[in-house]
């Protein structure tokens, strides 16, 4: 009875001492901001920043992490995870399509916390996806070790695909502009690039081996610009190359060095709503952004694994929406950042 009296008053002098006296303000709780990673520092305008990025199921929430009883059963854990992201694609529905060194083809549809692989669909493994481009219906792959462009669904079925009977060799980038109905294959085997439609028909063969305006050495990656026509990375010859829409010259950006606007392995390229070049550089570990006309707007990235840093980064893509998508390929991610306009700049068509 007297445990009990005690244990009661204890109680109480503890309840006492927890709550304010009266008259007496409760100290504030703080919250700190959220951290915001932006592009170009201050005081610059903020034109790119960080949002996400994607490594598995989890940051999707397609699955939960095993709980501590799980574990301690035993249970294995078979979620999926990015091994060696090379090559990524983004439709206007916000769902990813990345070319993983060791998936295949994998889907990453947020919003609906989902993550697959075109494999577990329709059987195909490419075992080296570099290049990947989507349209409104269809998902196009080229394959650097099987020489294969290959055509899927949106859910991975596989639809059509050419080999090297089609001249392709050692395919890198594939670009498409479905209103025009033109699909690019950069051809990093033969130095050169193969224009088709969308029905896989050839058209024409652009470029040669060599460091001439319109000529390559190991081009990489390439993208459509509207209205202008099409941007390709000229890796050998650390350039990038525009081209019109019938594979005329119009001017190259950009020569080796490790200053701003210089290359040392320069690999995806994408375009953003203003027109402005996203060009990645393996060497560099960051993406650097142009107006057509070679002017450089700004860098984003360093080497590392944190937020917007990167190891080995290769594709790039940009939806019209600004979202932009990088493959981080050593750290195993897509990294995702978003393009914030200014509305008192030029597009970036000069």
């Amino acid at each position: 009875m007297l445990f009990t009296k005690l244990t009661s008053t204890l109680a109480l002098l503890l309840l006492a001492a927890a709550s304010p006296v009266s008259g007496q303000k409760t100290p504030e709780t703080k919250t700190e901001a959220p951290e915001v990673l932006a592009w170009p520092a201050p005081p610059n305008p903020a034109r790119i920043k960080w949002v996400a990025q994607y490594r598995s199921e989890f940051d999707v929430g397609a699955k939960k992490h095993a709980s501590f009883l799980d574990r301690m059963a035993g249970k294995q854990d078979n979620s999926q995870f990015m091994k060696r992201p090379l090559s990524v694609a983004a439709d206007e529905k916000g769902v990813v399509y990345v070319g993983d060194f060791g998936l295949g083809v994998v889907g990453i549809d947020p919003a609906n916390h989902r993550m697959w692989t075109f494999a577990s669909v329709s059987k195909t493994m490419l075992p080296t996806p570099a290049g990947l481009a989507v349209d409104s219906k269809f998902v196009y792959a080229a394959d650097s070790n099987s020489n294969s462009l290959t055509v899927f669904d949106k859910e991975g079925h596989l639809l059509n695909t050419l080999g090297s009977d089609a001249g392709i060799h050692r395919p890198v980038g594939v670009a498409v502009d479905e209103a025009r109905d033109l699909l690019l294959v950069v051809n990093g085997g033969d130095h050169d690039l193969l224009l088709f439609n969308r029905n896989l028909k050839f058209v024409r063969k652009i470029g040669s081996r060599g460091s001439e305006p319109g000529q390559f050495n190991f081009p990489t990656y390439a993208c459509f610009i509207p209205n202008v026509g099409f941007a390709v990375t000229d890796t050998g010859n650390f350039r990038v190359q525009i081209f019109d829409y019938a594979g005329k010259f119009i001017r190259s950006i950009g020569k080796v060095g490790d200053g701003s606007g210089n290359f040392s392995r320069p690999k995806g390229i994408s375009v953003d709503p203003d027109g402005n070049l996203y060009v990645v550089d393996a060497g560099f570990f960051n993406y650097q952004v142009f107006r057509q006309d070679g002017q450089v707007l700004t860098f984003v990235g360093t080497a590392g694994d944190g937020k917007g840093q990167f190891r080995i980064p290769c594709g790039i893509s940009i939806s019209k929406d600004g979202t932009i998508y990088v493959a981080d390929e050593m750290n195993g991610r897509i990294q995702r950042f978003q393009f914030i306009p200014d509305p008192t700049s030029q597009p970036g068509k000069p």
